[in-house]
């Protein structure tokens, strides 16, 4: 189960640059990498991770974009299931955030992701 809350509705790009739109969502990338596209199980609503944010860092909070705080308000804050439907890129994210590095919420999930690579490489020694 996964907990999901609004962005706000001023924002005008996401974190890759791109035009942010219905289908934006923001994660902790070391968590729900970017690129990562899901669906709401209750709803059926698809959406990519494509933003971050500095308070989903360390957690499994998604932010999702709507488009009015009407809707915003409407959607509020919820537990959901999501259903993963395309895991996204440890090293696509790595690649967006090295550059941002200097800042405290990129480095944190930087530092995240290189741990999460280690043990995978770890693991993948012992099989």
């Amino acid at each position: 189960m996964h907990f999901s809350r609004v962005a706000q509705p001023n924002q005008r790009r996401t974190a890759t640059a791109r035009k942010i739109c219905i289908a934006s969502a923001a994660s902790d990338w070391s968590r729900f990498p970017l690129g990562t596209r899901f669906k709401i199980v209750e709803t059926g609503e698809e959406y990519v991770i494509d933003d971050y944010g500095t308070a989903l860092v360390g957690t499994n909070t998604i932010d999702l974009y709507k488009p009015t705080r009407l809707e915003m308000k409407g959607w509020g804050m919820r537990y959901v299931d999501v259903d993963i439907l395309y895991w996204g890129s440890d090293d696509q994210s790595i690649k967006v955030l090295t550059p941002r590095a200097k800042h405290a919420t990129p480095r944190r999930m930087l530092i995240a992701l290189a741990s999460k690579k280690k043990s995978s490489q770890v693991a993948d020694r012992e099989l």
